[in-house]
Order: C-alpha cells, then structure tokens, then sequence
C-alpha cells in the first residue's frame, strides 16, 4: 500500500493535513527550498500536535549547509530524516561528510537518502550515485525528488522508465521508496503504478501552491486517489506510529 506524506510548516498544518487523512507528516519550511528545514522548536510543536497518531519526518535541508549540533539535537520521536546532496557532486569527500552527519543524527531517528533527479541543476551526485553511497550508511528509504520546484514536476525531469529502473535498483537493496516533486493529482496516478512506499506531496496540498496553507480538503480528495489507486476496491490501508517505530527499529 502506497502512503500519502505530507509536508507541513508548523503546528496548524499538521493538524490539516492529519484532518485530511495523511499517513505521514513531514516537517520542512518550503520557502527554504526543497528541503528547508524547519526550526527545531517548530519540529517539536508538530510532534506535539501529531501525538503518535502517524510517524512525522524532518527535512534537514543541504549537507552542505547542516549543522552537526542541530542534526544531534533534533527533538525525541522523529521517525526520518532527510538531508540534500545539492552542491556535492563537485566534493571528492561527499560520500563521507554525508555519512558523518548521519552518524550524528539520534539513534531513534531513520536516515533517508535524498536522489535529486535534476541532479545537474542542483549540482548533486547521480541518483544511481546516491543509492549506491547509500549503502555505507544505513539508510533504507530513498527519496526521489526535484530540486528546483520552478522547472516542472518529477516526470518532466526524470522518464519514467528511468524512474522506474532506479526503483528496482533500491529494492534490490532492500530500500523503500518515496516519490515527490511537484506531484499533482495526474502525476499521482501515473507513478502510483510504480508501487512506491509514500508519495509525498506539498503544493498538490495547499490551497494556492507549495508556499500556501495546507488544505484538508485536499489533502483528503489526494488520499482518495491514492487508495483508488493502490486499493481498486476502495479499501485503503492505514499506518500507525506504531508501524513505523518498528521498521525504524529494524533499520538502525
């Protein structure tokens, strides 16, 4: 069953997005970026608000950017967290920098690993690169996504024959997969049938683009097409924190 994430700015979208039926609740601040982080005050009130009722995310923005005390320091009960490879491809080191700051992060919380598909844009390592430095550092999800929100959505900057082949790679690694990047409904429906793990949106959820507010109603109607999707007779599967803790646990 494929999960519906959402990316949320504070505490009153989180509780609009789990008003909508979300999965997952993932923290950033878009207008940061494409994994802006968020303070680690903000981060603390969403996990607040959730209250174990799903398993939220962080997104910590560029490795080149982090900061080791603030990825040491992140607040009790996230279940991910996510850092960038934007600008990396030119560093001879970024394998082992990204590897270092993930060592930094609680034990408690899951690494993902962060393919950019216009990886030449964000001047990040080759998706195929990413998953297989990914190995040396324990993560189990890869997350797909776009880094420049202004140049169209995932399948305008990867073909989906090249989505779908990196995919089976990461499986072969025994990862999960998660998919962004400026999803809207359609785009929804045709990577749906690649069977990922979560599709994680943010634009696609708020009122008026990715910089708006989170809509329940959204949110909901993208929950639908989602179960529609991945469950022809309509009858969705649910997540629990619960599930989550327990894939984290074992992948640590």
């Amino acid at each position: 069953m494929t999960r519906l994430l959402v990316s949320v700015r504070d505490q009153s979208e989180a509780r609009a997005a789990l008003d909508g039926g979300a999965g997952v609740i993932d923290v950033k601040e878009p207008r940061h970026g494409s994994l802006g982080a968020a303070s680690r005050e903000t981060i603390a009130a969403v996990l607040r608000e959730v209250d174990g009722l799903r398993p939220v995310s962080a997104a910590l923005g560029e490795l080149i950017d982090a900061d080791r005390q603030f990825v040491a320091s992140l607040p009790e009960g996230l279940a991910f967290a996510k850092l960038g490879l934007a600008a990396c491809a030119a560093l001879d080191d970024w394998q082992a920098r990204w590897r270092r700051m993930i060592e930094a992060l609680p034990h408690s919380i899951a690494p993902v690993a962060v393919a950019y598909a216009d990886h030449q844009l964000a001047r990040s390592p080759a998706p195929l690169d990413v998953l297989a430095a990914s190995a040396a550092t324990q993560c189990k999800l890869l997350l797909v996504d776009t880094f420049d929100k202004t140049r169209g959505g995932l399948l305008d900057q990867m073909a989906f024959k090249q989505l779908d082949e990196l995919i089976v790679a990461a499986r072969a690694q025994g990862m999960q997969i998660v998919l962004a990047g400026s999803l809207d409904a359609s785009a929804i429906a045709k990577v749906a049938a690649l069977a990922p793990d979560f599709i994680a949106v943010r634009g696609a959820a708020c009122e008026q683009g990715r910089t708006s507010t989170i809509s329940p109603r959204r949110v909901r109607a993208l929950a639908e097409l989602l179960s529609q999707r991945c469950e022809p007779e309509g009858k969705a599967e649910s997540i629990s924190a619960a599930d989550c803790c327990e894939w984290t646990s074992r992948s640590r």
